[in-house]
């Protein structure tokens, strides 16, 4: 493994805490609809494969904005699922929820610190006007540049969006570590594109999934960072 000279972070579940915001969107959409005979659990994880459905199988020139793709995966939910109701008026309640967001407890501790010795950028599938660069700015943390999927066009674990945080980082592949929570998203999307990865699993703890690439570290908590690159 080559020396470490630049670091990516994910931000959802990685730096920002959302706690159960998803979850409770889905309570208040069934709620709203009076759909009291659906599964909240079951609803909530059909959203989400469909969510991912969308935008993973958008091919080469395809893009759609994370509004765009909660928009949608909703309406298929809720078809699915016999549900009514104006999916925008719930995607609009559950982004919502994020002006409650704020970061782990570690982040900014151990950002201030690995940023005396290297670059720091932030590698997300995020619109543009995401909420959570809001509360970014609030709490000044030492990063150099936040890549989006929607100025990359791109999606994790697409390689063109790591590609994009590889050129913004000045960088080889091999010198950069990206941390991550996604095994799908950050732990295979940074393999890929030939990146040194670190998948956060915070508790409650997961199993790794056998049909992704083990990562290079594991750790609980951003403070482990320290201990591997200090």
């Amino acid at each position: 493994m080559r020396k470490i000279k630049g670091l990516s972070f994910d931000m959802y579940r990685t730096l920002i805490d959302t706690k159960d915001f998803h979850e409770q969107a889905v309570n208040e959409i069934l709620k709203m609809s009076n759909a009291k005979s659906v599964n909240a659990d079951e609803f909530h994880k059909r959203w989400d494969e469909i969510y991912d459905d969308i935008y993973m199988s958008l091919g080469d020139g395809e893009f759609k904005l994370l509004y765009q793709v909660s928009v949608e995966s909703l309406h298929q939910t809720m078809k699915e699922f016999g549900v009514k109701g104006d999916p925008e008026v719930g995607v609009g309640l559950w982004i919502s929820k994020y002006d409650k967001a704020d970061l782990y407890p570690e982040v900014q501790e151990v950002l201030d610190k690995l940023s005396k010795k290297y670059p720091i950028i932030i590698t997300s599938n995020v619109d543009n006007k995401d909420l959570g660069f809001a509360m970014l700015r609030k709490k000044n943390l030492p990063v150099k540049a936040i890549i989006t999927s929607e100025s990359s066009r791109s999606y994790k674990p697409d390689s063109k969006i790591f590609n994009d945080a590889i050129s913004a980082l000045k960088c080889q592949p091999d010198e950069i570590l990206h941390i991550g929570d996604s095994q799908s998203a950050d732990i295979l999307g940074g393999k890929k594109a030939g990146m040194i990865t670190a998948w956060l699993n915070r508790p409650p703890i997961k199993k790794l999934k056998q049909d992704i690439p083990p990562p290079d570290y594991e750790i609980q908590d951003l403070t482990e960072l320290l201990y591997i690159l200090l």
